[in-house]
């Protein structure tokens, strides 16, 4: 019975570490899609998504990030640890594209 009690723990603690690792990268490339659907983005040179609903992959891959966080999480701190992964991919997003462009100017030049 003994080590029954521990591959349970086991499967308990890789289910979690799944649910984290869901929750962030798809709440990543919920924040970069967001960014490549911008008109003012710089990572694709062609420009945004030509599509008028170029916004419904972000928001299924937040709606996929936040259920996850909230499996994982408190309501509060799953919705807090959720926002704070966002932004931080928000703000990250737009010197990337910069630094993205900058090397692509130069290897046209």
């Amino acid at each position: 019975m003994r080590g029954r009690v521990r591959h349970d723990e086991n499967d308990a603690m890789t289910a979690t570490v799944l649910l984290a690792l869901l929750a962030t990268v798809s709440g990543s490339a919920a924040a970069l899609l967001s960014y490549l659907a911008s008109p003012q983005q710089q990572w694709r040179a062609a420009g945004p998504w030509p599509s008028r609903r170029r916004g419904w992959p972000a928001a299924a891959c937040a709606l996929v990030s936040l259920l996850a966080m909230l499996r994982l999480l408190a309501p509060l701190e799953a919705v807090f640890a959720w926002c704070v992964l966002l932004m931080f991919v928000w703000s990250l997003a737009p010197f990337l594209g910069a630094w993205r462009a900058r090397v692509r100017a130069r290897g046209a030049a």
